[in-house]
């Protein structure tokens, strides 16, 4: 849901927030990440802790999200890596810091601002109009109560204040862009002299030694994963639900108490003429008009024109006395009594006093009450007992289960015993997770804990979802162990051989640059380069590292040229760099000046959100517990 609210947030904004966090500050092993943190906590950012629950489950939020993007090409086992756990972490240390910078120097997010927010977001919609009865419904579907997804909201907001507030003072000049233009539209003329890796083949010989040396130095790059797999108990409320139903009395009597939620009210839309009592007419010359008027109506006058004419209500006037649609307790009560008694369309009310003069009141249609009938929300009624008498049920019982765990952690038969729970086993799995239960990033939290793995004792209650517990104890533990070099020993001379290929094919570049150089004489016909050619910035020919660095080296002085080794996809290259030739940003037109003046902007934006970033944790003391992630 909170998705819904960031894909509104577009344009520069967007762009640098998401560019921002989605990019990590590397920042392992520094001094500020060793402090101690409290027990629940993973990391603590200035007075904020950010407790192993509400990382394990913004991270289980954003791993979901990615799998339904990309779909089959989510990869479960990268994504749990502990370096990607430890970059999520990271973004989390930045939102809070923005929001306590936020807070800091004054910003705020307003009621008002939170509330229109939220009345756009579709889920909450029907008929594209806010519904209170769906925003209560795909809260509940999803867990979550309105208080906390709204503060949830509020801290969402909060974290982008500062960068819209960088972002709305950055400026962009044209003597930017002119200059921007030329260095995108730069042309350079070069001659490639190329030398594959793969010429060199028969020169690079990996011995087994080569091998062997290689597994034994980087052993930790040729293990198995470590495995455990679980023995647990699982208690569900919609487990609970054996016998649990209702006679039909007693789902009419349910029906009959709460009518109000399945059936709307009647609606009345009514018209009216208000009389106000006044120094020149008292309160019986105001009655005696009302009943003048009635007679009048009676005869024929239109009812629209009078209302026109007298009454003393200028917006329902002016609509010729037309008050809309009316509820039950919409009105005051001497209104309402003499609305409801009206039978039929045209019917009209006597006189009737308030607190604002004399009424004349018109009915001008009925709506019935709409909704279920009994019969139609029978199995409702019947389904949201079952839902509460098991969640009842489930708090009873997960009450009792907290108490024998906390009596005896070091098994789950009396757990089992006592509430007649099935003592379970998972499969084996690693610190990325499995299956079931193994999925479940409190789990896998729970799993590699020194509780569990060390103590062999019990976990604490976990809430795995709502109404859903589990408690797990180790059943079996693998190490990890080397991989056996003959299962690698193929991987590893791939790996040897392509970088001694590149080694060899950069030092026959060099040397025969050298040699190139140092010649007296140079004969035209033995030279190795193809024919001039003008390349931008975006021709990938070579590969991109090749134009990466091409477009870093200087340009030749005048009427000279220069040469470099370079690297290719194929291997190394000599370069000779004979021109450069700068942009023309008179050429380029409005869209593409106003895309370069986006970019430009966004860099700026970046920029200054980065530095701000960069000062912000320079002066917070942060401390992160990376056994925790």
């Amino acid at each position: 849901m909170l998705q819904a609210i960031r894909d509104r947030v577009t344009g520069v904004v967007a762009f640098v927030i998401l560019g921002l966090l989605a990019v990590p500050f590397l920042f392992f092993g520094v001094e500020s990440y060793i402090s101690t943190v409290p027990q629940d906590a993973v990391a603590v950012v200035g007075e904020e802790e950010i407790t192993v629950n509400e990382f394990q489950a913004d991270f289980a939020r954003y791993r979901a999200q990615l799998r339904q993007q990309q779909g089959d090409q989510y990869d479960e086992i990268a994504t749990n890596q502990p370096t990607a756990r430890r970059e999520f972490l990271e973004e989390m240390i930045d939102q809070a810091l923005l929001r306590q910078h936020a807070a800091a120097i004054g910003l705020a997010v307003s009621d008002q601002v939170l509330l229109d927010l939220i009345r756009e977001i579709e889920a909450f919609q029907i008929g594209n109009q806010f519904s209170p009865e769906a925003y209560r419904q795909a809260l509940a579907a999803s867990g979550l109560t309105a208080r906390g997804f709204e503060q949830e909201v509020r801290q969402d907001l909060l974290t982008r204040t500062v960068p819209t507030a960088i972002s709305g003072s950055a400026v962009v000049t044209e003597k930017e862009i002119d200059r921007m233009l030329s260095i995108q539209d730069e042309q350079r003329t070069i001659k490639v002299a190329e030398f594959p890796r793969d010429n060199y083949v028969d020169q690079v010989i990996i011995e087994p030694a080569d091998i062997e040396a290689y597994y034994s130095e980087n052993q930790s790059q040729f293990m198995t994963e470590e495995l455990v797999s679980l023995r647990y108990v699982e208690l569900k409320a919609e487990d609970l639900t054996d016998g649990l139903s209702l006679t039909e009395t007693e789902l009419r009597q349910r029906y009959d108490s709460a009518q109000a939620r399945f059936l709307s009210p009647e609606l009345r839309r009514a018209s009216h003429i208000l009389l106000e009592v006044n120094d020149e007419r008292d309160d019986a010359a105001t009655q005696a008009l009302a009943q003048t008027l009635i007679t009048q109506i009676n005869e024929g006058e239109d009812f629209a024109e009078l209302a026109q004419t007298y009454s003393a209500d200028p917006i329902s006037a002016e609509a010729g006395g037309d008050l809309g649609w009316i509820e039950p307790g919409q009105m005051m009560a001497g209104f309402e009594q003499a609305l409801y008694e009206l039978n039929e369309p045209s019917d009209l009310s006597a006189p009737v006093k308030t607190r604002f003069g004399w009424h004349i009141i018109r009915l001008d249609d009925i709506r019935p009450p709409e909704g279920l009938s009994f019969e139609e929300a029978r199995d409702q009624i019947e389904a949201e007992y079952i839902e509460q008498e098991s969640e009842a049920l489930y708090i009873e019982l997960s009450e009792r289960l907290v108490n024998l765990i906390f009596a005896d952690d070091t098994t789950l038969e009396p757990v089992s015993a006592d509430l007649d729970l099935e003592i379970q086993v998972t499969e084996p799995f690693g610190r990325a997770g499995g299956q079931g239960i193994a999925a479940e990033p409190a789990v896998i939290q729970a799993a590699f804990s020194d509780r569990v793995l060390l103590d062999n004792a019990a976990s604490d209650p976990i809430e795995i979802g709502q109404n859903h517990m589990v408690v797990v104890i180790l059943d079996e533990y693998t190490e990890r162990q080397p991989i056996p070099l003959e299962e690698v020993s193929a991987d590893i001379e791939n790996q040897l051989l392509q970088v001694a290929l590149n080694e060899a094919a950069e030092e026959a570049a060099e040397a025969f640059l050298a040699n190139w150089v140092s010649a007296e004489t140079v004969d035209e016909a033995d030279s190795p380069f193809g024919e001039s050619q003008t390349v931008g910035r975006n021709n990938l020919q070579y590969g991109p590292d090749f134009s990466r660095d091409l477009f870093r080296l200087p340009a030749p002085s005048e009427g000279e040229t220069s040469l470099s080794v370079l690297p290719t996809n194929s291997g190394f290259a000599i370069v000779e760099l004979e021109s450069v030739t700068p942009g023309d940003p008179t050429q380029a037109n409005n869209q593409a000046r106003e895309i370069m003046r986006q970019q430009i902007l966004f860099s700026q934006i970046a920029y200054e959100i980065n530095a701000l970033m960069e000062w912000l944790r320079e002066n917070t003391e942060i401390a992160v517990v990376e056994d925790r992630l």
